[in-house]
């Protein structure tokens, strides 16, 4: 079963206890993590990439709204639902206008209800995220690009733009499907391409480099050197 990835937000203990102890694997969720504050959480979704970001608004440092700004530009799919002790509708109205997919009133709602909030913040997920197939075809796309194109210049939006991805999405997308930062795949690929050829080639170590993508000769060696832990001179044996 596939679980969909939870963050929850709150500078109160009481209420991450709360939530912590709310059965998310039993519906068909997983609670990635937890923070205190917007600009922990802010972090936190980057390492964890969940699906949906349960916060308070009202948080020092980074409120609530200010966090959800901040999470729809790194990632406009990703889905969150706002705690409040606010039950002004002009409030309230704020709150969605930053990007919040729904919102639950702190001390009101019930454990039926959060689960409805979260089952219906899912099914948006479901409608704005392609289907898999389609994100597989996308990433090995997007793998194919980087081996053809190695010996060029290669950035995560260029790649993105390609494959008709949104930066941010695709960057998401491309770890959840490979495991591995986009930049470190693109290095490690090189590293691979320029030992093969070390081996296996009468190339000098510069045009090696060049045929690689890191035309720097003296940045090309210190990449090799702490990838496989010797000299590209080392390696080759002379």
């Amino acid at each position: 079963m596939r679980y969909t990835r939870v963050v929850i937000v709150d500078d109160e203990i009481p209420m991450l206890e709360s939530l912590r102890l709310f059965p998310w694997q039993t519906h068909g969720f997983e609670l990635a993590g937890e923070a205190r504050n917007g600009r922990e959480a802010l972090e936190l979704c980057r390492q964890t990439a969940p699906a949906i970001v349960v916060t308070d608004i009202v948080m020092p440092g980074m409120d609530g709204i200010r966090l959800t700004y901040a999470l729809k530009e790194w990632n406009p799919n990703l889905q969150v639902i706002l705690l409040t002790c606010h039950s002004d509708f002009d409030y309230i109205r704020q709150a969605l206008v930053s990007g919040a997919s729904d919102y639950l009133l702190k001390g009101t709602y019930s454990e039926e209800d959060l689960l409805d909030t979260l089952n219906k913040t899912r099914s948006k997920i479901n409608k704005t995220m392609p289907a898999e197939p389609e994100v597989r075809y996308e990433i090995s796309r997007a793998i194919r690009l980087i081996h053809e194109r190695m010996h060029e210049p290669l950035s995560l939006t260029e790649i993105a733009q390609e494959v008709s991805l949104s930066a941010n999405h695709f960057g998401i997308l491309f770890r959840k499907e490979t495991g591995e930062y986009f930049q470190d795949y693109v290095k490690k690929v090189r590293m691979d391409k320029a030992a093969e050829l070390l081996r296996n080639s009468t190339l000098k170590v510069y045009e090696i480099a060049q045929s690689v993508g890191i035309p720097n000769y003296r940045y090309f060696t210190d990449v090799f050197c702490k990838h496989f832990h010797k000299t590209p001179r080392e390696y080759r044996g002379i």
